[in-house]
């Protein structure tokens, strides 16, 4: 991620590594292959961030980075220790030269445009992110704060800053090792598999805990960037591998990251054990060789290079225009305004190796570049600092509008509490119980925004509550054989779905609870599912449709007999709840409050889905499950709040409830946290 391969074109000078470092008579010449390998990786990582469904496991593309620059420092380190011009000054000059350019360019371009369109709390933020990247320490600061996977990192332009900090941390013990492994005659691969094991060792044991520093702790991260310099090692100090075992490894490289694209999700505990699938990859893929098949034919070729050449700037400013995105939109951009922030990254990315990265190589003067670049990185830790500080301003007057714009994306599931699932190979996401039996909810987004009324009720010191599973996935309706679409964008919600009731349907499950926005499922302009059980298909808002979902789901609960049921009805919703219609003006511009904003009238929400909700009621009576009314306990004498007594939105949109409202108000769901037993004694006579 931080070096290119073609840093070291056209050619890396012969190595005789002596004593820990035998003599070896291979040189290692410009791969085009590593380019390619580097395009996989960037490519992974910006489809993941900007369509998560498609490559659910795209985030590994940071490992495949890590076991890349692990490869590439070491051969450079080594062979400058074996001819004698190692110099550590000279190591982080070219660090300097490298890196800061692009690094300095993104920031500033990413600074300037959240001055212009920032909030206050959200400006102050980014100047601490700042500053926090120009120092390369974002993933200590980040460590701190919320995970990298909930949607509170959606909005924070300067997050993917994290993995420099984690490269920039090991170059600066990385070479001072390999100095000592040299000075001293130890023992290379001895050294190497001690600190390897330390690390490995240290990621194991933090994962489920503490999985936020397993993430960004430099210490659990080491063993990747390692394995890298292993590679580098092996290469230079052993003969080539035979053609035939080359070409395995190439194949087997491409199958484990593979594997690890298609297996490992957000939710899983990471890095873990699974983080070993994308570095063995990438291991594997470098120790293959540039002649190997799949390296030669794929990673080779002159698109995956030309991605390779751009990966670093590509990297730097994908983040900040998918993230300023969400800031702007307010929600998750649509995936017409995705497609052109990635296509101007892309744009972006070309322009700054063109235009910067290579010009600035070409510069005879190497000290004062690097004194140049230092200052303005230096700078930048100042501006950063301001910003913090609140000494420099934002540019707009909120109005006291900030309030409701604080809303917008405004999450906590899964939390903290929350543990991986796999159910199916479905990950879904569990809450541990003090008491006796097993609560299963089942649902969309709408369910799982009661995570965090879940998570306190169990976790609470009193609390003797059932333990709980979310077997939800975000858009797809819990009705069997009911298709999200377009399916490209909800691929696995027919498997989810089916998962989930299976999950329902085991023997250690003895209450199940479905809910979902079901008014917007079944709204009369909805055209985004599709009825299809094999035999039979039909597409939304058709009356047929609508017919065989109804009697799909109730199939669905009948099927769950012998089960506690409680059918959710979908909380009060509308525009009135949304907190952008409770400001007026544009973040370009200025921000102020609405006038006037009314509270829900209940009455007329009740009569303008009436038909959805005698439905649902129909259908619980006819399986026996119980009824919950979230509207009953929400509003009263007809009206519903939209906003608390301090003035805060309750909704972060125009149907999902934020966390500190879903931990207060969700009460309506204790029937079923409580223990079968229980639940039979407190109805007893």
């Amino acid at each position: 991620m931080i070096i290119a391969a073609s840093s070291f074109a056209p050619s890396l000078p012969e190595i005789a590594l002596s004593t820990a470092l035998q003599p070896s008579p291979h040189a290692l010449g410009y791969r085009p292959d590593i380019d390619g390998l580097r395009a996989v990786a960037v490519l992974a990582v910006v489809l993941y961030h900007a369509w998560p469904a498609w490559i659910p496991g795209g985030f590994i593309g940071v490992d495949i980075f890590f076991v890349i620059s692990g490869y590439l420092i070491s051969v450079i380190i080594m062979s400058q220790l074996v001819s004698g011009s190692f110099s550590l000054a000279d190591f982080y000059a070219r660090r300097v030269r490298r890196i800061f350019p692009a690094l300095l360019l993104v920031m500033l371009a990413t600074a300037v445009f959240g001055w212009t369109v920032l909030l206050q709390g959200e400006f102050r933020q980014l100047g601490r992110h700042t500053a926090a990247g120009s120092g390369f320490v974002s993933n200590l600061v980040l460590w701190q704060e919320a995970g990298y996977f909930d949607n509170a990192a959606t909005t924070k332009p300067l997050l993917h800053l994290w993995s420099l900090g984690v490269e920039e941390q090991f170059y600066l013990l990385w070479p001072l090792i390999l100095w000592l492994v040299f000075r001293r005659h130890f023992n290379f691969l001895l050294v190497t598999a001690l600190i390897f094991c330390a690390s490995m060792a240290l990621n194991l044991a933090t994962v489920q805990g503490d999985p936020t520093s397993a993430f960004y702790s430099p210490a659990t991260r080491f063993w990747e960037l390692m394995s890298g310099g292993i590679a580098a090692y092996l290469q230079l100090h052993h003969a080539p591998w035979s053609t035939r075992l080359q070409r395995w490894a190439s194949w087997g490289g491409g199958a484990l990251l593979a594997l690890g694209f298609a297996l490992i999700k957000a939710q899983l505990p990471f890095p873990g054990w699974w983080a070993v699938l994308p570095v063995s990859g990438a291991f594997l893929l470098i120790m293959a060789g540039p002649a190997a098949p799949l390296n030669a034919r794929l990673l080779g070729a002159r698109p995956a290079v030309w991605i390779g050449l751009i990966s670093y700037p590509l990297y730097l400013w994908h983040w900040p225009l998918l993230a300023y995105g969400f800031i702007v939109y307010g929600e998750k951009p649509s995936y017409s305004v995705k497609l052109a922030l990635v296509g101007a990254a892309f744009v972006l990315a070309t322009l700054t190796y063109r235009m910067l990265e290579l010009p600035l190589r070409r510069v005879a003067n190497k000290r004062a570049v690097v004194q140049q670049l230092a200052i303005g990185m230096v700078a930048m830790v100042s501006l950063g600092g301001l910003a913090a500080s609140g000494l420099l301003r934002e540019r707009i007057n909120a109005h006291g509008a900030d309030v409701f714009v604080n809303a917008l994306n405004d999450s906590a599931y899964p939390g903290p509490a929350f543990t991986p699932l796999r159910h199916q190979n479905i990950v879904f996401q569990q809450v541990p119980g003090r008491g006796a039996g097993l609560t299963v909810f089942l649902g969309d987004s709408v369910v799982q925004h009661y995570g965090p009324y879940i998570e306190q009720a169990l976790t609470a010191p009193q609390a003797h509550t059932s333990s709980v599973i979310f077997a939800t996935a975000g858009g797809c309706p819990p009705i069997p054989h009911t298709v999200k679409l377009p399916r490209v964008q909800y691929p696995l919600c027919p498997a989810t779905v089916e998962a989930a009731y299976d999950l329902a349907r085991s023997a250690r499950t003895d209450t199940v609870v479905i809910g979902a926005a079901w008014q917007g499922y079944f709204a009369a302009d909805n055209q985004l599912l599709l009825y299809n059980d094999g035999q039979r298909q039909a597409s939304f808002p058709g009356r047929d449709a609508m017919e065989l979902a109804y009697q799909s789901l109730e199939d669905g609960l009948r099927s769950l007999h012998g089960k506690r049921l409680f059918l959710v009805l979908q909380p009060p919703s509308g525009n009135a709840y949304d907190p952008r219609n409770m400001y007026a003006g544009s973040r370009f511009d200025s921000i102020h409050p609405r006038a006037v904003i009314p509270e829900l009238d209940y009455a007329r929400y009740l009569r303008d889905n009436a038909a959805v909700r005698t439905r649902l009621q129909q259908i619980a009576a006819r399986t026996g499950a119980q009824v919950i009314d979230p509207g009953a306990t929400l509003c009263h004498d007809g009206v519903c709040p939209v906003r608390d007594s301090d003035g805060r939105p309750l909704y972060t949109d125009g149907i999902h409830m934020r966390p500190f409202y879903s931990r207060r108000a969700a009460t309506f769901l204790a029937p079923a946290l409580v223990p079968p037993a229980a639940a039979v004694a407190a109805t007893a006579p």
